[in-house]
């Protein structure tokens, strides 16, 4: 059930509890910026704007086939907004698996045509390095952490594997075209796209999933082990100097914001996926720490100005079921106070993402691109599950765009 709570108390706010209503009229006529793709609890795929009330099908096909059931996984949008990639699984004796790509014009039909083509794998992520080029990340089964890394060719028909590991995760430097994974729990490689083999950079990682390259590709940050303890580096990639941002024991996750200079981070006292800790801020230009939350976080995502960070602290979480209550809460840099938003009982699937947010966080946009709403994606009574789009400034209900259990919106 979503439950909202009250704004906090600041000097321009509304008196504490008070919320305006979800006016009817300001789905019509207020401004729409971008467009959101929902997975449907039915295995297809929704567009829809910031109202809810423009939504059309993208596919009508999911459900049983002669083979099994079709369904559509794990939506990714392209950097310029006109495309998107989605996993089209086909569950049966033997699961198949494509990428199918969609390219959609102002007022004309989509096309869609198939990407790539697998048997035997199961969907993990995609992601797009380009407005044309996309990377694959499938893995053996749904229960395996043993992952392959593949890159499509931006005309289709043809796949290069690129690393496998288990498990292996990876960030994108697009303006050196290179890739760094972390591979096996313990090794960091790096790998051009013009080159055929990865360099390695380390022997002996802790425990991440994900490293980070900035956005700007100054920086490259992961995690090592150092002696009993770990220790999150910082490499600046012309000179490759290295300064440590702090010491910890357990595992840990992170993001860079937009502009390149904030890194969030969440430390976790045990190794335990997913990472769930306090939340702090490193600022990397005047290498301080600074801790927002010494509450319980299990992800984080920032907006694409790099103004806000979204993060979403555990409230509750039931062992038996797997089941989590989570409240989101809105910070505001570099002004750093948090507020609340709602709290919520994730979808399975948006916990998925979620769980994995330094994974996702590259190709999953949960914010508008005026960064004024926040998507989640909640389970609701009697077992349905709907989309939300929540007005950061919490002055406003959440406004329910529809049924769903996952949802992104698009970067323009």
């Amino acid at each position: 059930m979503l439950l909202v709570l009250g704004v906090l108390l600041a000097a321009c706010a509304p008196p504490p509890g008070f919320q305006l209503p979800d006016d009817p009229l300001a789905r019509i006529l207020g401004r729409r910026v971008g467009r959101v793709i929902i997975v449907g609890s039915d295995g297809n795929l929704y567009l829809t704007d910031q109202s809810g009330l423009r939504q059309h099908a993208l596919t009508e096909d999911a459900g049983p086939t002669a083979q099994g059931r079709r369904v559509y996984r794990l939506p990714a949008w392209s950097p310029d907004g006109r495309r998107l990639a989605v996993f089209e699984v086909f569950s049966g004796a033997v699961t198949r698996m494509r990428v199918i790509r969609i390219d959609l014009f102002p007022g004309r039909s989509p096309i869609r045509s198939v990407w790539g083509e697998w048997e035997g794998e199961e969907p993990a992520m995609l992601s797009w390095l380009d407005p044309q080029s996309l990377v694959v990340l499938s893995r053996k089964d749904a229960r395996s952490t043993v992952y392959a890394l593949w890159l499509l060719d931006p005309e289709g028909g043809h796949k290069t594997l690129l690393a496998q590991g288990s498990p292996l995760f990876f960030s994108w430097n697009a303006a050196r075209r290179t890739l760094a994974w972390h591979r096996e729990g313990r090794y960091l490689e790096l790998r051009r796209l013009d080159e055929g083999e990865a360099r390695q950079r380390s022997d002996h990682t802790a425990a991440f999933n994900a490293p980070a390259w900035s956005p700007d590709g100054r920086w490259l940050v992961w995690a090592e082990q150092e002696g009993s303890a770990s220790a999150l580096r910082l490499e600046e990639t012309d000179d490759r100097a290295t300064r440590t941002i702090l010491t910890f024991t357990g595992g840990i996750a992170f993001a860079w914001s937009p502009a390149s200079r904030y890194l969030a981070l969440i430390t976790d006292p045990t190794t335990t996926l997913p990472r769930i800790g306090p939340l702090e801020l490193y600022d990397a230009e005047t290498n301080t720490l600074t801790r927002l939350d010494e509450q319980s976080n299990l992800a984080l995502f920032w907006s694409h100005d790099g103004r806000k960070l979204a993060a979403f602290r555990l409230l509750e979480m039931d062992p038996a079921s797997g089941q989590v209550l989570l409240q989101a809460r809105i910070y505001d840099l570099p002004g750093k106070k948090g507020r609340d938003l709602a709290a919520f009982i994730p979808t399975p699937s948006f916990l998925e993402v979620l769980a994995l947010f330094d994974v996702f966080q590259p190709s999953a946009s949960l914010w508008s691109p005026d960064d004024r709403f926040l998507l989640i994606s909640a389970m609701e009574p009697e077992g349905k599950a709907g989309i939300y789009a929540l007005h950061v400034s919490g002055w406003l209900e959440p406004r329910r765009l529809g049924d769903g259990v996952l949802a992104f919106w698009s970067p323009r």
